[in-house]
């Protein structure tokens, strides 16, 4: 079994996509450390998960100075860690001229600098064992955009940019890097997604509320996070939006502001 007595940190674990992996990964013999700023919901989750070796780590992926200690906790507790999964996220919807920068920034910090503390964090440990695994919770929007949708997709772009040039960087190690691209899935997303006011939006998009469940998209993330394939699209129709727009740039660009304004 590829994940048996793989130590996995997983970031945005209390709920949503981060707690089926959580629960599918217990079940496949991996040990786990939860991490999100609740605690109270790390607990609930932490009790549907087999095994009872885990660790709750509350953390908030927005405050870096307190990442070093967190992975010391790690390292105190384990000696070592294998798999870092870095799904903490959050969504937005509004439009540029709406929204100003303290949206952007927001969003930006847990999406994308939230992400690369981490990776700051744990790349000496992963290259003093010579291994690891950094699985990076993307998203469809990471390759292209939508109306209302702009910020949110611009911190996808750049997890892309930043984590396919720390592969290239890593070319000669046994470090791997998984980029997962989930399209619509049955989570609170959209409910906590930021709007131009910086309140949440309170209210879950039609294309959430029939989408795949977290669990079945969990069952596909891990086959392909147990290959350590490069990057992949899960969901349903709209995993075809990234070729679309490469093939047909043109059509794609006419079709996405009269499709998705309709919202």
């Amino acid at each position: 079994m590829p994940f048996s007595n793989k130590i996995v940190w997983i970031t945005g674990a209390s709920s949503g996509i981060g707690e089926a992996l959580a629960k599918g990964l217990s079940r496949k013999g991996a040990t786990l450390i939860l991490s999100a700023r609740r605690v109270d919901r790390l607990e609930r989750v932490l009790r549907h998960c087999e095994g009872d070796d885990h660790m709750v780590l509350p953390l908030d992926v927005t405050h870096s100075d307190s990442h070093q200690a967190a992975f010391d906790a790690i390292l105190d507790r384990f000696g070592r860690l294998d798999i870092l999964i870095l799904n903490a996220g959050i969504g937005q919807r509004g439009s540029i001229r709406e929204s100003g920068l303290e949206i952007e920034r927001r969003v930006m910090e847990v999406n994308f600098f939230g992400c690369t503390s981490l990776t700051h964090v744990t790349l000496p440990h992963f290259l003093e064992r010579g291994s690891g695994h950094y699985v990076v919770m993307s998203s469809v929007m990471g390759k292209i955009a939508t109306p209302r949708r702009a910020t949110y997709s611009a911190s996808k772009h750049a997890l892309h940019g930043y984590y396919e040039g720390l592969r290239a960087e890593l070319h000669e190690t046994d470090i791997a890097i998984t980029l997962l691209c989930p399209g619509y899935v049955k989570t609170e997303i959209s409910r906590h997604s930021l709007i131009p006011s910086g309140v949440e939006h309170g209210k879950m998009d039609a294309q959430h509320i029939e989408a795949m469940t977290a669990a079945v998209f969990a069952k596909k993330a891990l086959r392909v996070i147990a290959r350590k394939k490069a990057i992949t699209f899960i969901g349903g129709a709209e995993r075809f939006g990234p070729l679309i727009e490469r093939i047909f740039p043109g059509l794609y660009r006419f079709l996405i502001p009269r499709v998705m304004n309709r919202e």
